[in-house]
């Protein structure tokens, strides 16, 4: 709309130092804005603007909020906001939510109006005044305001998703059901009251219990009541608290029994550890037969098994061919006759295998066996569920039923009202009517949804740090539910309360911040107001217009099926719709149909997987179903894909916790807490010649290590490629059993490469296309499980994930493994809580990383990460989000137990001029590896060369200043200079020149996005890697180009990771971002940026004082 003009700025460390919003920040951000070419556009940013701000606000509340609306009422009630102010951020959060969504026409006076409603705002609120630049563009609007008019439905309202503000008090008068009053907003209706009675909906009295001010509830029909401005529940009223937290309907169904539901079973089944069973393994046999006999019918019993059993190999090995054989002979009598018989009766019907669907009506997923379809009816949709353990002698087991209840509200959810179709239970195992209808009622209906309530309920508050829920967890409290789950309730109640205050204290603490990120990872709760990625959490599926997922760069929306592979379940899409993107090969992904008018992903199945392979015209997604064909994609023009979150890994680490409590590990809990010392005690190992005396040294330390031994890797000093291979190497040599962990699949992969580079012999876990799971795979359809478990058992090494391991590591032990050895790889990208569980079993463990590069990726706000506990602070603990590898490494330097950790300080990668520039965070400890490292600059400038020549020669660390340019998160002359030296590169090393040559990073997806814009079809170019610090880690190029793109001190907040290296009597505080930024380049680094905001920073004005400028 205007010509972007400066605002005067006055840069200082101070405000530097600050990670938080300023109003200068603001207003600089709002001109920006108001530069954007359409009225629309406008007001989606100014959207942003606001949620930023408020996040900002309430920053160090101790509760969360689903959504903006949430924030913004909670701070106007608890602080004073002007009348008018207040009215009019609520018509500007009402009408930004309404343009975005394209319910609202917009023009450029309503644009100018809201500009200068946020000008107002940011003016209020930081008490700063409005620039006169601002005040000039606003000045034909100086008198008008906002304005939006609710209105109040007479009729029977069918949906409502409102936030609560006020729950009034339970009234219990004689002779009259109980009752309360809800003061509730909406954007439509305004301020109004919803009036639930008990003799209308039956879980009121419970429901009273659940809600809180600021809880989003969604309202599903309600009538209008003869009272001004009040509504009420009425027999068909549905209330979901929390919609957007998905909770899956299968944990929830097995909550129930025959005496009702029990609402403390989920916490239990979550945080007690489950050992599954060969009913559970069985369970998943018979089901792969039902899939195998529909896909195939003529496919044969044993054929079939085999290749079942074969999928589950470990599991199988882990049983043997005994309880195998007994499992064949009792399928093939029971089972596999109603298999037959099922399928044959759905053979002419379209079938769709293990289907999964969310609904955001009722705040639930899941993933059913089988759906049945019509092709002559489109609304004709049948549910089956496939249970092969004992049937009752009619009807269905009530948790099986309430399976099915909730599947029927996801089909309605997603098909409409109008969907037709029974449903029924398959139990192969019964011998009469295996197939059972199952009729699903509205009350049913209600109890299931009344305890999602109370979970999401029970969710929240522990998240909150309220721990009372705990105490309920009795013997007594499991009345009724079958032995193996008393024993859980009895198993937990008796450790937790029989722990020590300290661990009692630990296990709490933890247990909040897992589910803090839970929380954030599902719907966006607890997120950091800077982290506007992470604003709706999983939830922006849903919730977020395509052109938001695609200026955040979540989105490929036009995906076109080329090619679906059965051998591997894998599908092949063109890339229909190019647009810029942060997916990578690895990623865990979601895809589902693009409509023709658009994206709606919870009217369709969605489908979860990961991406195998990533070009600029393909993409290769790998399906989690592999139950999937050809024709289902065939079916659909285009795809879309979208990030997705994996549940399991938050619910494994909260469940490992319940170790800590445990007393025969108490003993391990003082070694890991650094109240008691670990052993050392000198090993007759022979041990390979290292590189140095220093890396010999701390290799054999690490052998001779009794308890456990603590490797920091500075970059490039081949912490992975020569230490771990070593270590890994002399243990392979030995009767000890040696399990190596990461937390990705990607430095998994690498660790198995460096292996087998080493020729060391290995078994990568949870890896379908690996060789020796497919020499697992061989033995298992050859029909010889013996000598598969002779083959595991044979392995001196397993390789996996951490998630990995801690789902098989029980099937290991069953085979007889030994729990010798846990080494961690990059330990210090794992949090405490991720790590502790897997180590308890061990009798030694390794890890290896290095705290002063990026630590674990912690999604939840700073303030919620800071512990009060003294119990936790006289262990050293106070910010939960520290490692336990930083931790332990602390605690041995204070304790001097030296023996018990070492820092490699050779470093290969780096020339001597780069690594000068993070040694200090060092301490000033590494040394280059080889002479050639130390080599002279050899480029010479020569009269006439071009401008990159002479820039270049002079000198292997250089810094070029960037001119201030107001627009957030990108700089336009920044791009456009890197990709003038990026040609100029390809021209220099000619034939050389490919993507080990020169890398990219910057902090930004919006300047990687223009980046590659302007790189365009250059396909050499678009393959060189352009990405941010965290993903550049563990990567290296002979040249990093750095491109900072910033313009107020306020983004250094994001531009810096601040941790501290303590090194004797040293204390040295590290950017660990700009460490590992630099330390990615081999011969030569060039920094852009704009120098003022950069030199705010104590650790780049050191940077720009030690380096060459190039002005």
């Amino acid at each position: 709309m205007i010509d972007a003009q400066p605002i005067n700025m006055s840069v200082n460390k101070t405000n530097a130092s600050q990670h938080h919003l300023t109003g200068h920040a603001c207003y600089m951000r709002l001109l920006e804005i108001s530069d954007r070419p359409s009225p629309v556009e406008i007001i989606r940013q100014l959207r942003q603007l606001l949620d930023q701000l408020f996040r900002h606000l309430t920053r160090e509340e101790t509760r969360s909020f689903g959504n903006l609306f949430a924030r913004m009422q909670f701070y106007f009630d608890k602080y004073t906001v002007p009348a008018h102010l207040e009215e009019q951020l609520t018509i500007l959060r009402i009408l930004t939510y309404k343009a975005i969504n394209h319910h609202l026409r917009t023009d450029d006076e309503l644009a100018l109006i809201c500009i200068r409603t946020m000008a107002d705002t940011i003016c209020h609120f930081f008490e700063e005044p409005i620039p006169e630049i601002l005040e000039s563009l606003c000045s034909n609007v100086q008198d008008k305001t906002l304005s939006y008019a609710p209105q109040l439905s007479d009729e029977l309202v069918p949906q409502l998703k409102c936030l609560v503000t006020q729950v009034g008090i339970l009234q219990k008068k004689p002779g009259h059901a109980p009752y309360f009053m809800l003061d509730c907003r909406n954007d439509e209706l305004g301020q109004f009251q919803l009036m639930i009675s008990e003799s209308v909906y039956t879980h009121a009295t419970s429901l009273h219990a659940q809600l809180r001010a600021y809880d989003t509830i969604h309202v599903l029909y309600c009538s209008k009541s003869e009272a001004p401005q009040v509504y009420e529940a009425v027999s068909v009223t549905r209330i979901i608290l929390e919609p957007d937290l998905l909770i899956d309907i299968s944990d929830l169904a097995e909550c129930f029994g025959r005496h009702g539901s029990h609402q403390l079973l989920y916490l239990v089944r979550k945080l007690v550890p489950q050992t599954p069973g060969i009913a559970a393994f069985k369970g998943n046999v018979v089901n792969s037969l039902l899939d195998n006999v529909l896909r195939d019918p003529k496919m044969e019993l044993r054929q079939s098994f085999v290749e079942a059993v074969a999928d589950h190999v470990l599991q199988a090995a882990a049983y043997g061919r005994a309880e195998l054989n007994s499992m064949f002979a009792d399928i093939r009598s029971l089972h596999w006759p109603n298999l037959l018989q099922s399928a044959a009766e759905m053979h002419n019907r379209p079938v769709r295998i293990e289907p999964t669907f969310f609904s955001a009506n009722y705040g639930l997923q899941g993933r059913l066996d089988i759906l049945a379809e019509d092709e002559s009816d489109p609304l004709r949709k049948e549910i089956f569920e496939l249970k092969s353990g004992r049937s009752p002698e009619y009807g269905a087991w009530k948790n099986h039923e309430m399976q099915v209840v909730g599947y029927n509200l996801l089909l309605q959810s997603a098909f409409g009202d109008e969907r037709r179709g029974s449903s029924a239970i398959l139990y192969s195992a019964a011998a009469d009517t295996p197939l059972r209808n199952v009729s699903s009622s509205r009350q049913a209906e209600n109890e299931l949804l009344a305890l999602r309530n109370e979970i999401v309920s029970q969710l929240l508050r522990l998240a909150a740090g309220e721990y009372d829920i705990l105490d309920k967890i009795t013997e007594e409290a499991a009345e009724g539910l079958p032995a193996f789950n008393v024993v859980h309730f009895t198993a937990f109640h008796d450790v937790y309360q029989r722990a020590s205050p300290l661990l009692r204290t630990y296990y709490q603490q933890f247990l909040s911040f897992l589910l803090r990120e839970y929380l954030l990872a599902k719907c966006g709760m607890y997120s950091a107001a800077e982290r506007e990625e992470d604003a709706e959490g999983f939830a922006a599926l849903w919730l977020l217009h395509e052109q938001e997922k695609l200026e955040r760069f979540n989105i490929m929306p036009g995906l076109q099926f080329r090619h679906f592979d059965t051998d591997s379940s894998t599908v092949v899409f063109n890339v229909e719709i190019p647009v810029n993107h942060n997916f990578r090969p690895g990623d865990t992904a979601i895809i589902y149909p693009r409509s023709a008018d658009g994206l709606f992903p919870l009217r369709h199945q969605v489908l979860k997987g990961r991406i195998d392979d990533l070009a600029k015209d393909t993409l290769t997604f790998s399906l989690n179903n592999r139950q999937i064909g050809h024709d289902f994609f065939a079916q659909q023009q285009l795809w879309a894909i979208e990030h997705d979150i994996y549940e399991s890994n938050y619910w494994i680490a909260a469940t490992a916790l319940f170790h800590v409590l445990e007393p025969r590990l108490q003993e391990k809990m003082e070694l890991l807490l650094g109240r008691r010392a670990p052993q050392t005690a000198p090993q007759r190992i022979p041990v390979p010649k290292m590189f140095n005396d220093n890396q010999q040294g701390i290799l054999q330390a690490a052998l001779d290590a009794e308890d456990y031994y603590l490797i920091q890797g500075p970059p490039g000093t081949g912490k992975t490629s020569a230490l771990l291979t070593a270590l890994v190497g002399v243990l392979a040599a030995t009767e000890t059993q040696t399990i190596v962990v990461a937390f990705t699949n990607r430095a998994v992969e690498e660790i198995c490469r460096k292996l087998e580079t080493k020729g060391i012999a290995h078994l990568r876990m949870g890896s379908r296309r690996s060789a020796t799971e497919n020499r697992l795979r061989q033995y298992c359809m050859e029909g010889d499980i013996a000598g598969a478990a002779q083959f595991i058992l044979q392995q001196r090494v397993f390789v996996g994930t951490v998630a990995t391991m801690a789902t098989r590591l029980h099937l290991l032990q069953m085979l007889g493994v030994k729990t010798d050895i846990l080494i961690a790889d990059e330990a210090s990208q794992l949090t405490e809580p991720q790590l502790l569980g897997l180590l308890m079993p061990f009798r030694k463990f390794i890890l290896i990383g290095d705290q002063n590069q990026l630590p674990p990726v912690v999604a939840q706000d700073d303030f919620f990460c800071h512990t009060t506990q003294p119990l936790l602070h006289a262990e050293g603990i106070s910010d939960l989000r520290c490692t336990l590898f930083e931790r332990l490494i602390r605690r041995c330097k204070d304790n001097h137990w030296h023996y018990a950790w070492g820092m490699l300080n050779t470093h290969f990668r780096m020339h001597t001029d780069i690594a000068s520039l993070i040694n200090h965070y060092y301490a000033g400890q590494l040394s280059a590896g080889s002479a050639q490292q130390s080599y002279p600059h050899n480029m010479t400038e020569h009269p006439g060369s071009e401008n990159w020549a002479q820039i270049l020669s002079k000198g292997r660390t250089l810094f070029i200043p960037s001119p201030l340019e107001p627009t957030s998160k990108m700089n336009r002359t920044e791009a456009n200079r890197v990709v003038s030296l990026l040609h100029y590169l390809r021209n220099r090393y000619g034939q050389r020149f490919g993507k080990e040559t020169v890398g990219v990073v910057t902090p930004w997806r919006t300047q990687i996005s223009l980046i590659r814009e302007l790189i365009g079809n250059d396909e050499q170019l678009q393959a060189i890697n352009i990405d941010t610090a965290e993903r550049f880690q563990g990567a290296e190029n002979d040249i990093i180009i750095i491109s900072l793109a910033v313009y107020h001190p306020v983004q250094l907040g994001l531009l810096q990771n601040l941790g501290v290296f303590h090194w004797e009597q040293d204390r040295v505080e590290v950017d660990r971002k700009l460490l590992v930024t630099l330390s990615r380049a081999r011969h030569q680094v060039i920094i852009m940026g704009y120098e003022p905001v950069l030199r705010a920073s104590s650790h780049y004005e050191e940077l720009l004082n030690s380096i060459t400028s190039c002005v």
